[in-house]
């Protein structure tokens, strides 16, 4: 009988310790961008990028239909918050030093069938779209480039969010 009891033991130590190398292997290793294949994403608890990349997202939206879910950096240069858009829409806040804002293929090679260009608040906004389709807004502020990507948005999502998310997102550097 003693001998089983030392078995049981083993066991669920050797479980106790596999459950926490996955756990550990889950929350260290840097996820993969589907959307863009070969950039190494690493999600952070808030948007402050300070140690690793030199900067932090200051100010971004949120708001009763404007959820930020998550903080990303993706291949240590671009910072990104996803957000859910009550009801059902998804998209991505990217944020980086002039110049070096990285965006997924899917959406730098995209063939848009609208290319508009206005302002806001005397800042520059490109809204590229096609209906059904991929579309992002593009602007820059203060030596820092965004871009808001959205997979195949609602009718005018991006026209309807466009005011808030420039005249609410801020980047500096630490």
């Amino acid at each position: 009988m003693p001998d089983n009891v030392w078995f049981y033991l083993f066991l669920i130590a050797a479980a106790l310790f596999i459950a926490t190398a996955v756990a550990l292997f889950a929350v260290l290793h840097p996820a993969r961008d589907r959307a863009d294949l070969g950039n190494v994403q690493r999600e952070y608890e808030s948007p402050n990028f300070a140690r690793t990349a030199g900067f932090a997202i200051q100010a971004h939206p949120d708001s009763e239909i404007l959820h930020p879910r998550r903080f990303w950096l993706v291949n240590e240069t671009t910072a990104e918050i996803e957000y859910t858009i009550t009801p059902d829409n998804f998209a991505r806040l990217r944020a980086a030093p002039s110049g070096t804002l990285e965006l997924p293929d899917s959406f730098l090679n995209a063939e848009y069938e609208s290319v508009e260009e206005y302002e806001i608040d005397g800042i520059l906004i490109t809204q590229s779209h096609s209906p059904g389709r991929d579309g992002m807004l593009r602007w820059s502020r203060d030596g820092f480039d965004f871009v808001l990507l959205a997979e195949t948005p609602e009718m005018n999502l991006l026209g309807g969010v466009a005011a808030d998310f420039v005249r609410q997102s801020a980047a500096a550097w630490a």
